[in-house]
């Protein structure tokens, strides 16, 4: 096997593992994280399952997204 075909699936590899590991921060960490402390917070008592969290947290995310463009509109005109 050339050395280039070994150099490209070594790098290829290492792109795979922190792509992977960067999605696990990002998806598990700031989405289902966050989908998890608020629902915890209106539902004291229940355990969450994974999909409220995703979905709870994507919609928070998407409500700052939407809330930080108005006010960046806002402040620009």
């Amino acid at each position: 096997m050339p050395i280039g075909d070994l150099a490209g699936e070594a790098i290829g590899g290492a792109l795979r593992v922190a792509g992977r590991l960067l999605f696990e921060i990002v998806f598990e960490l700031l989405i289902k994280g966050t989908g998890y402390v608020l629902i915890r917070t209106v539902r004291p008592r229940q355990e969450p399952s994974e999909a409220e969290c995703a979905t709870a947290g994507l919609m928070f995310w998407v409500a700052v997204g939407i809330g930080g463009y108005f006010i960046y509109r806002a402040s620009a005109a």
